[in-house]
């Protein structure tokens, strides 16, 4: 027989009622607290995460807006005789994007292209390994005057054939096969910065 005066052990029912009740408190000053968080402007903001500014990439000149498309500066190119044409040029300003150049592009646009930045004179050739479609390619020397074009096919063969300038160059130029034929655009012809101030500095 149960000793009414000994207390008694809590029912199941009564634990669980315990434990919704509980439950039910938590869940109320959770809403209350965020509610108030809302009210005071922590949370629910819709402002972005700051970032760190990554830095420039080798591709990307000065002041270019980033986004899907690679950013690009324009170039002109001007024949001895007839008019002047503009271009949109990806910038390649250190040893590692002048290796890896246009290597894998299935298309290159009328109108756009490459730059190879030089800190200094060289006379490096170019190939075509892993290229995928022709180049046309002017070798211009620091002045803007055009060295040498050399017309270049893609290459599967190893190793690829080489396009040597005919003689020392401050950067050169790669658009599609042709382009700069079109122009009007041989030795002697000029190929310069619409705006020398956009480019990197070549390392």
């Amino acid at each position: 027989m149960r000793d009414p005066t000994r207390p008694q052990p809590p029912t199941r029912a009564r634990v669980g009622l315990l434990a919704g009740g509980l439950a039910l408190v938590v869940a109320g000053v959770a809403v209350l607290a965020f509610v108030l968080a809302s009210a005071a402007g922590l949370v629910g903001r819709d402002d972005p995460p700051a970032m760190a500014d990554p830095g420039t990439p080798p591709t990307t000149a000065p002041g270019a807006s980033a986004g899907s498309e690679p950013a690009t500066v324009a170039y002109r190119l001007e024949p001895a005789t007839g008019a002047a044409r503009t271009v949109r040029l990806e910038v390649a300003a250190d040893p590692a994007a002048r290796a890896r150049g246009l290597m894998g592009r299935r298309q290159v646009p009328e109108g756009t292209g490459m730059v190879f930045l030089y800190p200094a004179d060289v006379a490096e050739a170019y190939w075509m390994k892993n290229t995928l479609v022709p180049l046309s390619i002017a070798f211009v020397a620091a002045d803007g005057r055009v060295v040498s074009v050399a017309e270049m096919t893609p290459c599967k063969a190893d190793p690829c054939p080489s396009y040597p300038p005919a003689g020392p160059y401050r950067y050169a130029v790669e658009l599609a096969a042709g382009s700069f034929g079109e122009a009007g655009i041989g030795p002697g012809a000029k190929v310069v910065p619409v705006d020398p101030a956009a480019l990197p500095e070549p390392a």
